[in-house]
């Protein structure tokens, strides 16, 4: 039986696709391996069954596209292996991803999910693969930029924490790490439960580390797992859609979890500045294509 089972849900990834898959051959051949498709419109699943034929991939194809959370689940919901790792179309696996990853599992029994250090296509990190969990009050912190006016003051720290590891950087427990690429426990999941598909796309991750802290399970990160992600190539041809999914996802974040922590007035105050925020950022992006 394999030990762990990749899934990879496309949308639209172009020859990223067959790239990631170029990766999973290369560097985890032991692993069983998932490509859920949510009605893409390109040639990405063309591209890489062209590739990959002889490789031995469950292709499941959906009419429709159901979102990031549903179409890991159809996978998720039957999982017979000791791990599932969530992997996006845009990134690749490096020779020594899995082994670190693995090592970390075995030296910590109650890690429950864990990822590596995360980097652009240039080699730089991505600031989202060690995350806190943000709060109404550290995205009104955010919005405000207060962060950067005041970065040495501990109440207004971001909650984006990566920007200086590097691959020499040490393990730790984290409260959260980026969906891009997630290594889970079975054992865990059965605990835990499937990801909260009332998220389309966005925010699922964070859901998910925050009912695996609550079950009393923790999050690892492992900066010798090294893992390239281009970053938002699913999301290029519709990018408003993606922008709403976001903003929305963090307001069902913020009131899953913290609606009886925070008067209303930050409540509210951080609703009509997410609100905001989609219109600006949605404008901006409409104004740039």
């Amino acid at each position: 039986m394999h030990r762990s089972h990749i899934i990879i849900v496309n949308y639209n990834a172009g020859d990223w696709l067959a790239r990631a898959l170029d990766s999973v051959v290369n560097f985890a051949p032991e692993c069983a391996v998932s490509v859920v498709d949510n009605a893409s419109s390109d040639n990405s699943i063309e591209l890489a069954q062209q590739r990959h034929g002889n490789v031995d991939i469950e292709w499941i194809l959906n009419a429709d596209n159901r979102g990031f959370a549903a179409a890991n689940n159809q996978v998720l919901a039957t999982l017979d292996c000791e791990f599932a790792i969530l992997m996006n179309p845009d990134c690749e696996l490096s020779e020594g991803t899995l082994p670190a990853l693995y090592a970390a599992f075995e030296a910590h029994a109650k890690m429950g999910m864990a990822s590596g250090l995360i980097l652009n296509e240039d080699g730089s990190t991505q600031t989202t693969c060690r995350r806190t969990f943000p709060t109404p009050w550290s995205a009104l912190v955010r919005m405000l930029q207060l962060h950067r006016l005041f970065p040495n003051y501990a109440a207004f720290t971001d909650f984006d924490q990566a920007a200086t590891l590097d691959a020499a950087s040490e393990f730790a427990f984290v409260d959260a790490i980026s969906g891009a690429f997630m290594m889970v426990r079975r054992s865990a999941l059965e605990e835990v439960g499937l990801l909260d598909e009332d998220y389309f796309m966005h925010c699922e991750d964070l859901d998910w580390c925050k009912r695996f802290e609550l079950a009393g399970w923790q999050i690892g990160s492992v900066p010798a797992a090294v893992v390239t992600h281009a970053k938002g190539v699913s999301s290029k041809s519709r990018p408003v859609a993606v922008l709403w999914s976001l903003h929305k996802g963090m307001l069902r974040f913020f009131d899953k979890f913290y609606s009886d922590e925070y008067v209303w007035p930050i409540r509210y105050t951080v609703k009509v500045g997410v609100l905001v925020s989609f219109v600006g950022r949605a404008a901006l992006s409409w104004w740039r294509r």
